[in-house]
C-alpha cells in the first residue's frame, strides 16, 4: 500500500478535529508527565494533546514517514517515532496518558493491541481511544460490495483490509481489565458541499487500500463507480448541501493502582 497523503488527510481537518476533541473532553488528568500518541498521522492530534498539556513530554508514533514527516514540520518540539502501532511498544516505557485517534481500524487483534497499549500506563493512567464505527454505513456496505463485484474483484486482492468489531466486542475486553472505562458511540453529521467531497473524504482514507492496487486509469474508474453510487445514497438537502453521517466509537479506561 502507498504511504499516506498528509494533505489529502488533512482537507477536512476541521472535520477530523471534531471527535479528537470529543475524546479529550473525557480525559480527567491534571498534569500527565508523559504521554503518547499512537498513529499520530500528521500530528492534529498531538496539536490538542500539547496545547491541554504544554508541560508533558509527548511523543507521536505512526508508521507513516510522510505523516511523520508533516507533523515534524508542525510542532518540531514532539518526539516523533517511526513505528508500526501493532508493534511491542514496552521500550518507550510507562505513560500517563495513551491516546489513540482512528487507528485501531488499521490493526488486527484488537484485543491483544489493546492489552498491550493499557500495559503502558501508569498506575492512575488513562487509555482514550476512538475509532470509527461505521462499517454498517450505506457507503461501507456499497463499497465492499463493488470491490467485490465481477468488476472489480480480480484487480482487488484485498476487500476488507480494515479490522473491525461491534460495541459489545471491545465492552467484553474493557469489562475483562483491571480498569474504570467508559464506552460509547457518537454519530457526527458532515455538511459537505458535494458528492466529490465524501470521495476526496474517502481518497484521504478508506478508499486507499483499493486505491493502492489499482492503475491510475482504473483508479479513476473505481472511483467513479462509487460516485455514481454515492450520488443514489446521498440525496442532497433542500439547501443543496450533502449530509454526510460518519459514527465513532470511544472510549477510556483508567488503570487501577497497584
Amino acid at each position: 500500500m502507498p504511504d499516506w497523503n498528509p494533505a489529502q488527510y488533512l482537507k477536512f481537518e476541521a472535520d477530523r478535529n471534531k471527535p479528537i476533541a470529543d475524546l479529550l473532553s473525557h480525559v480527567n488528568l491534571a498534569n500527565p508527565a508523559r504521554i503518547i500518541d499512537i498513529g499520530c498521522g500528521p500530528g492534529n492530534s498531538t496539536g490538542f494533546l500539547a496545547r491541554r498539556w504544554p508541560g508533558a513530554e509527548l511523543i507521536g508514533l505512526d508508521s507513516s514517514r510522510a505523516m511523520l514527516e508533516q507533523a515534524r514540520a508542525t510542532l518540531p518540539d514532539v518526539q516523533w517515532i517511526e513505528q508500526d502501532a501493532a508493534q511491542d511498544l514496552s521500550a518507550l516505557g510507562k505513560f500517563d496518558l495513551v491516546f489513540s485517534n482512528a487507528v485501531l481500524q488499521w490493526l488486527p487483534e484488537h484485543e491483544r493491541v489493546i492489552l498491550a497499549w493499557f500495559a503502558l500506563l501508569k498506575p492512575g493512567g488513562v487509555l482514550a481511544l476512538q475509532r470509527p464505527h461505521n462499517f454498517d454505513s450505506p457507503l461501507h456496505r456499497t463499497l465492499l460490495e463493488l470491490a467485490g463485484s465481477v468488476s472489480w474483484r480480480a484487480k482487488l486482492s484485498e476487500s476488507r483490509p480494515q479490522h473491525y468489531h461491534p460495541s459489545a466486542f471491545y465492552y467484553d475486553i474493557l469489562s475483562g481489565m483491571d480498569c474504570a472505562f467508559e464506552l460509547w458511540t457518537t454519530k457526527y453529521y458532515h455538511v459537505l458541499g458535494s458528492h466529490e467531497d465524501i470521495i476526496e473524504w474517502y481518497k484521504g482514507t478508506g478508499f486507499r487500500p483499493y486505491l493502492g492496487q489499482l492503475s491510475g486509469r482504473d483508479q479513476a474508474a473505481f472511483l467513479a463507480d462509487m460516485l455514481s453510487q454515492i450520488r443514489q445514497l446521498y440525496p442532497p438537502q433542500a439547501d443543496g448541501k450533502i449530509l454526510f453521517e460518519f459514527e465513532r466509537l470511544f472510549f477510556t479506561a483508567i488503570k487501577q493502582g497497584e
